[in-house]
C-alpha cells in the first residue's frame, strides 16, 4: 500500500474543502490524485478531524526493518565518507558485521535518503589540474631522444630544454651515443655495454661477517 499523505497536507486539503473548493480542484493544488482526495474527504465527514490522522497500522508496505547495527554501521560509514556509494558501502560493511544479512544497495540508497544524506557524486573523481607556467622562464621543460637514425645512417641523441610558458627552445645539444651506450637490436639478455666490465659469479664471503640474506653457511 502507499504510505499515508503527512498530515500538514491532510490539513490542508481539509481547509480547502472547507473553504468550498471542490475535490478536482484540490487535488490540482496539492499535487494529488484526484481518488486520494475523495477518499479523505468522506473519511473525515465520517470521523470528524480524529479521522486526518492516519491509521499507521493499516498504511505502508509490511518490510521487516532493518537491523539496527547494520542500518546505523551504514549510516555512520556513508557520514564519515561522503564520496562512497552504496555499492562500496556495502562492501565496507561486511567486515564489520560478518554474521548478518547485509541489505541490497538499493536499500542502502532508500536508508541514506530517508537520513536525508545527499547521494554521492557520481563516476570517478575529478583529477586535479596540472598547472601551466604562467610567465616566462617560470618552469622549463626537458626533453631528450637517444639512437635517433638520420638518413645517412649514423645514430645520434639530442637534448633539448624549452621554456613551458613562451615554448621557446632555450638550448638544443646533438651527439654521437656515449661509449657506454649500445644500440637495442645488438643488445641481448647477456650483452654488456662496451664501456663496462661483464661480471663475474659472485665470491665467497669474507670471514668474520654475516653471511648475506638468503646464504646459507
Amino acid at each position: 500500500m502507499p504510505r499515508p499523505l503527512p498530515i500538514p497536507v491532510r490539513q490542508a486539503l481539509w481547509r480547502r474543502s472547507q473553504d468550498g473548493q471542490d475535490g478536482p480542484t484540490i487535488a490540482a493544488a496539492l499535487g494529488l490524485a484526484p481518488r486520494t482526495v475523495r477518499h479523505l474527504l468522506r473519511r473525515v465527514r465520517r470521523g470528524g478531524p480524529d479521522a486526518l490522522v492516519p491509521s499507521h497500522d493499516r498504511c505502508g508496505a509490511a518490510t521487516r526493518k532493518p537491523a539496527e547495527a547494520v542500518l546505523q554501521t551504514a549510516l555512520g560509514l556513508r557520514r564519515e565518507h561522503p564520496t562512497w556509494g552504496a555499492g562500496l558501502i556495502r562492501v565496507m560493511l561486511r567486515p564489520q558485521q560478518p554474521d548478518r544479512s547485509l541489505p541490497a544497495e538499493r536499500t542502502l540508497q532508500r536508508w541514506f535518503r530517508r537520513a536525508v544524506l545527499a547521494p554521492a557524486p557520481a563516476g570517478r573523481r575529478p583529477t586535479a589540474e596540472s598547472r601551466r607556467a604562467e610567465r616566462p622562464h617560470q618552469i622549463w621543460q626537458m626533453d631528450a631522444a637517444e639512437w635517433v637514425e638520420l638518413r645517412t645512417g649514423q645514430h645520434v641523441c639530442w637534448l633539448r630544454i624549452a621554456d613551458e610558458c613562451s615554448g621557446a627552445v632555450l638550448w638544443t645539444a646533438v651527439f654521437p651515443p656515449g661509449p657506454m651506450d649500445s644500440s637495442p637490436a645488438d643488445s641481448g639478455p647477456s650483452a654488456s655495454s662496451p664501456g663496462l666490465r661483464p661480471l663475474g659469479p659472485p665470491g665467497a664471503v669474507p670471514g668474520g661477517q654475516r653471511c648475506a640474506v638468503g646464504l646459507m653457511g
